[in-house]
């Protein structure tokens, strides 16, 4: 049976009954079991090991269903839609009372009431069960609660950091936020204990290890303006020899191929469990359903042309353009395999842009060996690749030659030709078949980092730190995006008015938005906020146990 918390107020009254009364096995998504108590459960090996498996599936749901790409894509301008239930997202105007901000909180949280559980539940140490083995379990739960709240604190700003539920018990309805610097603090505590905990060289198995909590402590800090600990966390990942770049850019992108070398934490998803355990990714992206050959297929994004346009500032990057998104003419050989490949039309526009979405579209059951389904793809989504880890090294290497104050970001001019930055950089490039350069600025990077993770649910997130890590201030939105407002106001996030090969050629209806501040971050839900107005008051500094 599972249970999802759907908030985080009821989740914590809700996850302290079942503490109390002993029925964790619900909360854990596990099938029903004869006398089985958060006091007994876990007594051996498989049971240790398992405990940690539904971290990385079914809770994730909300978000990658949706408003993960919705909040990454549309609102950073990768794609567009006419969608009624997620085009607010264009233009950052999603209410509080819009369904999808609920499953950008709802979603995280849940994964964090899963971490929790286990954390508060297993004892560290358990007779007959190797200490390796629940340092490991324990680990997972630490990485894994760290990511919930990185996507947390990336859309809300300030949000609660919440250990264990029985602390809020008598207080649920008044749980404040805490500042976003205290929340950046709690995830690099839990991921040092990751780090320090689990198994090293595992990540290959779908379960996250030593090597992803470097990586994702790596990000971390890089988000943080710590290029110094970025850079050497980075450089843990890059000598460990664990992860590697994959030769054919488009296999990530395959479910043959999941939990690849280049695959440092994923979330994992199974073809045959039904509606909320699949990646339904492809259901809404896929431009028809011959695509599909499951009956769904929405083409419920179209690639912006602004996204079009930035594949095309680097001339020869046709390998992840093929891959991230069609346009007219391109043909591709995983689709429909069996009838000798799938090619996108000549008139074909997914929501007037002259082109579809690839990167997740997957095929038909038999391209995937019969794992897909409807609204259940059996692909993983990646929360973080090699890739970035290289360009995080490189990144670092330029923001400590910048020189640059903390909360003013990187200068889009800055430049480096540090052979080392230069070998990571260029990595990334020359995999695509994209010349290797001899220096790079940073607006450089960014394109990189663009073109490298489009449709992957990041973008926006690099917009959205382009003015520095600003933690500081009361308010609960205390940052300024100069320079994000800026580079957002020049993209072109409109539509065209015929299909590509009409004749008379057709002309962009173009459309140009500049945000404010504070569209920068979402509004917390207001079923959480009415049930604890202190989701909206002033944060307050978390006290670290």
């Amino acid at each position: 049976m599972k249970r999802h918390i759907k908030n985080i107020t009821a989740g914590i009254a809700t996850i302290a009954t079942i503490v109390i009364s002993g029925c964790s096995k619900d909360f854990f998504n596990r099938p029903p079991e004869a006398g089985i108590t958060v006091g007994n459960y876990y007594q051996t090996v498989s049971q240790v090991q398992a405990s940690t498996n539904g971290l990385y599936g079914s809770p994730w749901f909300g978000w990658n269903n949706k408003v993960g790409w919705a909040i990454t894509e549309l609102a950073g301008g990768n794609a567009f839609t006419y969608s009624s239930d997620v085009s607010a997202f264009n233009d950052w105007s999603a209410p509080n009372g819009n369904p999808e901000i609920l499953a950008a909180w709802d979603s995280p949280f849940t994964v964090i009431a899963q971490c929790n559980g286990l954390i508060n539940n297993m004892a560290s140490s358990i007779p007959g069960v190797p200490q390796a083995t629940v340092n490991n379990a324990l680990g997972e739960a630490h990485l894994m609660r760290a990511v919930a709240y990185f996507y947390l604190v990336r859309v809300f700003g300030n949000v609660p950091i919440v250990e264990n539920p029985l602390d809020d018990i008598a207080n649920f309805q008044h749980v404040p936020t805490n500042y976003i610097s205290d929340v950046y603090t709690f995830m690099i505590k839990d991921l040092q204990f990751a780090e320090a905990n689990c198994s090293a060289g595992t990540a290959g198995t779908g379960h996250g290890d030593s090597g992803s909590a470097s990586a994702m402590l790596a990000k971390v800090y890089l988000y943080m303006q710590d290029y110094v600990n970025a850079q050497k966390e980075a450089e843990k990942v890059i000598n460990s020899g664990e992860f590697s770049l994959l030769p054919v850019y488009e296999n990530l992108f395959q479910t043959a191929f999941n939990n690849n070398k280049e695959s440092i934490l994923a979330m994992q998803w199974i073809y045959n469990g039904g509606y909320d355990y699949g990646n339904s990714i492809q259901a809404s992206w896929a431009y028809n359903s011959t695509i599909t050959g499951t009956g769904d297929g929405y083409a419920e994004i179209g690639p912006t042309i602004d996204l079009q346009n930035a594949f095309k500032t680097e001339g020869g990057d046709t390998i992840r353009r093929h891959a991230t998104i069609m346009l007219p003419g391109s043909k591709y050989p995983d689709l429909l395999a069996a009838s000798g490949g799938y090619t996108f039309p000549a008139n074909g526009s997914a929501q007037n842009e002259n082109a579809a979405a690839k990167k997740y579209v997957i095929g038909t059951p038999a391209d995937n060996g019969g794992k897909s389904a409807a609204q259940a793809g059996g692909n993983n989504t990646y929360i973080m690749r090699y890739s970035d880890v290289l360009l995080i090294e490189a990144e670092a290497i330029l923001g400590q030659a910048a020189h640059v104050t903390p909360g003013t970001g990187i200068p889009l001019t800055a430049s480096t030709s540090d052979p080392k930055a230069l070998t990571y950089f260029n990595m990334v490039r020359t995999r695509v078949g994209v010349p290797a350069v001899t220096s790079f600025t940073y607006q450089q990077l960014l394109l990189e980092r663009r073109l490298e993770f489009a449709l992957e649910q990041d973008f926006w997130f690099d917009l959205c730190r382009l003015d520095g890590f600003q933690p500081s201030g009361s308010a609960t939105f205390p940052t300024h995006h100069p320079v994000g407002i800026s580079v957002i106001s020049q993209q072109e996030r409109g539509t065209y008015s015929a299909a590509a090969n009409a004749n008379p050629a057709p002309v962009i209806y173009s459309r140009k938005l500049t945000p404010i501040d504070a569209n920068f971050f979402f509004p917390v839900p207001v079923s959480e906020s009415t049930t604890d107005p202190n989701l909206v008051a002033a944060p307050v500094h978390y006290v670290f146990k």
